[in-house]
């Protein structure tokens, strides 16, 4: 199932679907800039284990592993609504060294993720090429990430969010039997009325594309182990 709220240009709109535990509490924190944003928007997934994984055994590790795993959000897919097709998303996606060097280095999937910052590049579909800050955080059955805009996001010659004004924070809790999946954002565009529609239906989809990536991801390696 799938649960989902969205506001625009609604004053005072915060996050509630988000789990209520240390590390989720933690996301409503993550807006850092002085003006709200214009655009926020949340989901809630179930991920039910494949049948024969349902066992009481915490997968966090694995779970921990594909949040980290940047280069596989590569070649991910979402609909576009303006032209009616399924589009590439991210047409390059990789870790890198930091935001000076931007030298494409291998994911950091090692180890607990907790207290982990790395640096991300996406070459993205509809906004050219993209530098995010992630930071992770990992608990017992929990792991989260806080995946920050840090440099001005362009479509064609606007700025369309400046760097810090676009949050995406996603949580995986794991419940033993089935996952729940969080995925909140928040961000700051300007009014133009051309950018609101793109924008407003562009973040919509990216919140379903980052679920399918996760799931996917996830899935396929359940039951890669299964085999």
């Amino acid at each position: 199932g799938e649960y989902r709220t969205q506001y625009f240009k609604e004053k005072d709109r915060d996050f509630t679907l988000y789990p209520k535990t240390e590390l989720g509490s933690l996301l409503k924190e993550t807006w850092t800039e002085k003006k709200d944003p214009v655009f926020v928007a949340e989901s809630l997934f179930l991920i039910e284990k494949p049948a024969e994984a349902n066992s009481p055994e915490l997968d966090t590790e694995l779970i921990s592993r594909i949040m980290r795993s940047i280069s596989s959000m590569e070649g991910i897919e979402y609909y576009s609504n303006s032209e009616k097709k399924m589009k590439t998303l991210y047409i390059q996606s990789y870790t890198v060294d930091n935001l000076e060097d931007k030298n494409r280095i291998s994911d950091k999937v090692e180890g607990s993720a907790d207290n982990l910052s790395i640096y991300a590049f996406q070459e993205d579909g509809s906004f050219g090429d993209n530098y995010y800050q992630i930071d992770y955080r990992q608990r017992e059955n929990e792991v989260s990430m806080v995946i920050r805009l840090k440099e001005p996001l362009k479509y064609g010659l606007i700025t369309a969010v400046k760097a810090n004004n676009l949050v995406f924070n996603i949580d995986v809790l794991d419940k033993g039997d089935y996952l729940v999946m969080y995925i909140g954002a928040k961000v700051k565009f300007p009014a133009i009325s051309l950018l609101e529609n793109k924008l407003n239906k562009s973040f919509g989809s990216r919140i379903t594309a980052l679920y399918d990536w996760f799931k996917i991801s996830y899935i396929s390696a359940k039951e890669a182990e299964l085999k």
